[in-house]
């Protein structure tokens, strides 16, 4: 009796064996002829490294959201927005981010140029830092004075703005061209009398001059947005992978509306900012996915602006801005993001 059960477990454990070596055999032939792993699109972004409108992009690249939609990005690093728009319109870059105003300037110069989606909106993080001891205590009081100005981009509308609601124009002040990482120092050593920037550098003019600044802020109903923004054959030729970029930044923004401490840790640490960056904006800013008709009436407003003043290299007509916004590839992934009126 013992021979025979000893026989029956030799017999079951030798098909117990055969069925495993089979199993091994069977995934390595399948192995042979499955197809390889698909690589990964590749896709270059420029960002502003310095505002914080590039913040979905590092949570995209911190969280792997980027990586589960099949995307490599590489995150390119600009100060300015027009400097990324431009990385984007000039093919150093597939997709760049940046306020309206570069993306309105490239339409005025006839460049093809398509906007995807808005990430970012703001109000409240522009405006002027000015000296005191210059005898500047209101904005009336800027008249004749010399700014500082990043011609070209926000900084440049702003102060525009904010002067003709005190009836001044640009030709009341002395305009001096710098770059928006040089303004604080020529603000400090009394190179210009005042500065037209945005925060972070908003706030860190201000605190260098302590007692002596005296800030001013855009209105609270003032919205900038910022934007994802690239050539438009570019735009037309990539829907599939525009549209995995924006569901992983879908993500982000997920992750970013239920994890805000997280989410800001993320973005200062890629920034190499303080974590006091976001206390200087608090609840003025918003992450957004968006494509909202308020970026059209923006649009036209700074067009409007560029023409008045003689900024368009002799164009007096206005663009299309409507035929500029690329909303398929927002629409097919979350079609309630878009409420522009078509």
């Amino acid at each position: 009796m013992k021979s025979a059960k000893c026989s029956k477990a030799v017999i079951a454990a030798s098909f117990v064996a055969i069925a495993l070596l089979a199993a091994i055999c069977w995934t390595s032939v399948a192995n042979w002829f499955a197809p390889p792993p698909q690589a990964k699109e590749k896709l270059t972004i420029a960002v502003v490294s310095t505002y914080l409108g590039s913040g979905l992009l590092y949570v995209a690249a911190a969280e792997g959201y980027f990586a589960q939609e099949g995307l490599n990005v590489t995150l390119q690093p600009y100060i300015t927005g027009r400097e990324a728009i431009n990385a984007a319109l000039y093919k150093r870059a597939d997709l760049g981010v940046g306020a309206d105003i570069p993306v309105m300037f490239a339409a005025m110069k006839g460049v093809p140029v398509s906007i995807v989606a808005t990430i970012f909106t703001a109000n409240q993080t522009h405006g002027i830092v000015a000296r005191r001891d210059r005898g500047i205590g209101s904005v009336q009081d800027i008249k004749g004075k010399r700014v500082g100005v990043a011609l070209g981009t926000d900084s440049h509308f702003v102060l525009s703005t904010m002067l003709a609601r005190h009836r001044l124009a640009l030709s009341d002040v002395r305009i001096e061209s710098l770059q928006p990482e040089a303004m604080e120092e020529a603000l400090k050593s009394g190179k210009v009398d005042a500065v037209s920037t945005w925060e972070p550098g908003l706030t860190a003019a201000s605190t260098a001059l302590g007692v002596n600044g005296v800030e001013f802020r855009t209105p609270g109903r003032f919205m900038f947005d910022f934007n994802l923004a690239g050539r438009a054959e570019w735009v037309q030729a990539n829907p599939e992978k525009i549209q995995r970029l924006l569901r992983a930044l879908l993500r982000s923004k997920r992750f970013a509306d239920e994890n805000p401490q997280a989410a800001r840790a993320i973005i200062v640490a890629a920034m190499k900012e303080d974590p006091g960056v976001f206390d200087t904006i608090g609840s003025n800013y918003r992450f957004v996915v968006q494509l909202d008709q308020s970026l059209l009436i923006m649009l036209e407003d700074q067009a409007r602006w560029a023409i008045e003043h003689k900024l368009t290299g002799g164009r007096t007509t206005m663009p299309n801005f409507f035929g500029m916004v690329a909303a398929d590839a927002l629409t097919a992934v979350n079609h309630d993001a878009v409420t522009i009126v078509r």
